[in-house]
C-alpha cells in the first residue's frame, strides 16, 4: 500500500515536487512565502488579492501544492526547521501533531481572547493543549444526497431534511435494498471517501466507540473495541453481504458522478456536492442528515483547513498581519463565496443568511454545532490515518473485520511509539 510516508521517502530523495511559487506585488516592502492547498486558482488568488489591496506593503509569494502531495511537501520544508514557508495551509487534525514538533506559533496572543465567536468544532480542531495553535478558515460537513426518482420508482418514501427526524443507518440499509438495482447498475448507497477516516470514524462513534485514547497515544482497546468492531461490520455487510455499495470507489470524483448520473440513489457527500449536483438540472434531488445507528447518537464529521504561522519566520510582523487578517468576517465571507464550505465564524453564518437559507445548509448549520465531532488529536494523525484507510480498504474488499482492526490497533500504537515518553 502507498502511503503517505512512502511518498515522505520518495520526494525526500528526489528532492520534493513542489508547484512552481506565482509571486503576487513583487514591489511589496516584505514577502510572505505562503503554502496554500492546491485548491483551483479561482478559490486563492482573489483572497490573495484582498489581502495585498488592504496590506499593500506585504506581498504574497504563492506555492499552490495539490492535496495528496501537500502533506509529505509540508513534512519535508516543516524538518528542515528554517524560516520559511512564513504561512502555510494545515489540514485541521495535524494540529496537534505539528504543534508537538514546534512547528507552529501560538495564536492567542495575536488574536486575543474573542475566539467564542467561532463556531465550536472549528475552534476545537485548532486547540491544543488549550492555546489556539492553528487559525480556522474553512470547515466541513457532509449532508446525504438523495434521489427523487429513484425512491419513487421504488416505492420508497423518503427520509425529511429535519435534524430531528433523521434515519437510522438501519432504516437507510432496509432503502438501500429495495433501491439496488444490478440490472441497471444502480446502486443504492455511496460513500464520498469511502476509506478516509474523516468519513468512516462517525460509523463507530455513532455507536459510542472512543476512537482513540484521551492522550490520542493509544489505538489498541479502542479501534479494536466491541463498538468500533460492531459498527465496521455493518460498514463491511454494505459491501459484501448486502452488495448495496460498490467496493473500490475511492476517488472521490468518481463517488460523485455515480450519483450525479443516477448510478447511486444515495450519497453521503460534504457540502462541496452541493454545488456540483445543483448544477445538474436534469437531476432531481433533494438532501437529508447523515444517519446514526438505533440505540446509538448522531455523530457527524467536520474540521477542514486552517493557517499555521511558522516560529522561526523572520517576517513575524507581516505572518501575524496576515493571521488577522484571515480571522476577520470579510475574508471568511468572501472566501465562503468562493468555495462551498461551512464557514468558521457564527457571524458570517448570519450575514450570508441568504446564500445559506437551505435545506442542505440548514442541515449542516445545525449539525456544527450539536453533532459535529472533529478528528482526533493526536500527534500521530498522519499514521493512524494511512493504517486505518489501508484497513478500511482491506474491510471492504472482504477482510474479518475483527481481525483486521485488531492488526490495525497493533500497527497504529507500534508507529505511536515514538511520540511516547
Amino acid at each position: 500500500m502507498t502511503t503517505r510516508r512512502t511518498v515522505l521517502k520518495g520526494m525526500t530523495a528526489a528532492g520534493g515536487l513542489l508547484a512552481a511559487p506565482q509571486l503576487l506585488h513583487a514591489q511589496a516592502k516584505t514577502e510572505l512565502n505562503v503554502i496554500w492547498v492546491g485548491w483551483p486558482e479561482s478559490h486563492i488568488t482573489p483572497m490573495a488579492e484582498m489581502f495585498m489591496k488592504n496590506n499593500p506593503m506585504i506581498g504574497l509569494k504563492l506555492e499552490r501544492i495539490p492535496f495528496n502531495e501537500l502533506f509529505p511537501a509540508l513534512e519535508v520544508r516543516l524538518q528542515a526547521r528554517t524560516p520559511l514557508p512564513d504561512i502555510f495551509f494545515a489540514d485541521g487534525p495535524l494540529t496537534a501533531s505539528y504543534s508537538i514538533r514546534k512547528h507552529l506559533a501560538e495564536l492567542d496572543g495575536i488574536l486575543g481572547n474573542d475566539l467564542v465567536r467561532y463556531t465550536k468544532a472549528a475552534l476545537a480542531q485548532g486547540t491544543y493543549k488549550g492555546k489556539l495553535m492553528t487559525l480556522p478558515y474553512i470547515s466541513s460537513g457532509m449532508v446525504l444526497f438523495l434521489n427523487r426518482k429513484h425512491f419513487a420508482d421504488a416505492g420508497v418514501a423518503l427520509p425529511e431534511p429535519d435534524v430531528a427526524k433523521r434515519w437510522t443507518w438501519e432504516q437507510t440499509l432496509e432503502a438501500a435494498k429495495k433501491l439496488t438495482d444490478p440490472a441497471k447498475n444502480q446502486w443504492g448507497l455511496v460513500f464520498e471517501m469511502a476509506d478516509r477516516p474523516y468519513q468512516a470514524l462517525t460509523l463507530p462513534q455513532s455507536k459510542g466507540a472512543q476512537v482513540l485514547s484521551e492522550d490520542g497515544l493509544t489505538a489498541t482497546g479502542y479501534v479494536d473495541s466491541k463498538p468500533f468492531i460492531d459498527a465496521m461490520q455493518f460498514y463491511a455487510d454494505l459491501f459484501n453481504k448486502h452488495k448495496v455499495t460498490p467496493t473500490g470507489v475511492f476517488d472521490t470524483n468518481l463517488a460523485l458522478e455515480m450519483f450525479a448520473t443516477g448510478r447511486a440513489s444515495m450519497y453521503l457527500a460534504t457540502t462541496p456536492s452541493l454545488a456540483s449536483i445543483s448544477a445538474r438540472k436534469d437531476l432531481d434531488w433533494t438532501v437529508a442528515p447523515q444517519p446514526y445507528f438505533e440505540g446509538g447518537k448522531a455523530v457527524t464529521p467536520t474540521g477542514s483547513w486552517h493557517i499555521g504561522m511558522n516560529p522561526r519566520t523572520k517576517q513575524r510582523a507581516a505572518a501575524e498581519t496576515f493571521i488577522k487578517a484571515f480571522a476577520q468576517p470579510e475574508y471568511v465571507e468572501a472566501q465562503a463565496r468562493l468555495r462551498p464550505n461551512p464557514p468558521v465564524l457564527k457571524s458570517v453564518w448570519d450575514s450570508m443568511g441568504a446564500e445559506l437559507d437551505t435545506p442542505g445548509w440548514r442541515i449542516v448549520r445545525s449539525e456544527m454545532e450539536n453533532t459535529a465531532v472533529p478528528r482526533p488529536a493526536t500527534p500521530g494523525w498522519l499514521e493512524y490515518e494511512d493504517i486505518l484507510r489501508g484497513a478500511f480498504r482491506e474491510i471492504q474488499g472482504g477482510a474479518n473485520v475483527e481481525q483486521r482492526l485488531k492488526k490495525a490497533a497493533r500497527d497504529i500504537d507500534r508507529e505511536f511509539a515514538k511520540y511516547r515518553g
